[in-house]
């Protein structure tokens, strides 16, 4: 089997969420059984395969792999990203921001990687403060990086720091927010808040229509929190703005 070919069956096992048989493929390349060693490529993939697994065993004998015999993570941008996404998904947070720390290339797809690992550990400010630190580095966030920032306000409750940076995305760094960004983002925010009203305000303020999961995200903080009125107020207007995909959201 050629590398070009190993390359390729690595990509589409990935691609098709054959995790388990990426890592078995990878073990089998250990001991030689397919006559070929692994490569830089197969590097990528194979910490994003123990990351959906979360399978931090196997994931951090791939790193040692990586050290042993080809190079310091930290030298290759990508190898590096694999790595703090692994770490991070796998619960070992200070491993991802150690290698992080020590990767001599970064781009905003490893912020944004190293932002997300601190949202799903529930560091909001921690993920806040990486914000400020990729001005520094001269890296420009993009929405990826806004909808992760926004889900670690979510999970560590900042509702004014999630509305701070809402409202920095275009003055500070020409982004046009999104409806992701609208729902998960600001709505989720402030409707697990409590902020029922504010939620209102901010809809009919909206420069994006709302959609179906707008719906569901606003429907799920009124039910939380017993606002029955403010549900069907809200309800109204979004069958009034969108009816037909929300009347189906509803109904289904």
């Amino acid at each position: 089997m050629e590398c070009n070919d190993n390359w390729v069956l690595f990509s589409s096992k990935k691609a098709n969420d054959c995790a388990f048989e990426v890592l078995l493929l990878f073990k089998d390349m250990l001991i030689d059984v397919c006559g070929v060693k692994p490569t830089d490529p197969t590097m990528v993939c194979v910490p994003s395969a123990s990351s959906q697994l979360d399978v931090l065993e196997s994931g951090a004998c791939v790193h040692g792999y990586i050290e042993k015999t080809i190079y310091m993570p930290d030298n290759d941008m990508f190898v590096g990203t694999g790595l703090v996404d692994m770490y991070s998904k796998c619960g070992c947070l200070d491993s991802a921001l150690s290698i992080f720390r020590f990767m001599r290339d970064k781009n905003v797809l490893t912020w944004t990687t190293m932002i997300t690992g601190l949202a799903i550990h529930g560091k909001g400010k921690e993920a806040i403060r990486f914000l400020d630190l990729l001005r520094v580095c001269g890296v420009k966030p993009n929405a990826v990086t806004f909808t992760s920032l926004f889900s670690a306000c979510c999970h560590a409750g900042l509702v004014e720091e999630g509305l701070s940076l809402f409202d920095n995305m275009k003055v500070k760094w020409d982004l046009e927010p999104n409806k992701q960004h609208y729902d998960r983002c600001v709505v989720d925010l402030l409707g697990k808040a409590g902020h029922l009203n504010e939620v209102y305000r901010f809809i009919m303020g909206m420069l994006v229509k709302p959609n179906a999961i707008l719906s569901r995200s606003l429907s799920s903080a009124c039910n939380v929190h017993g606002d029955v009125m403010m549900g069907e107020k809200v309800g109204k207007i979004l069958l009034q703005l969108q009816p037909e995909s929300i009347s189906n959201d509803l109904n289904g």
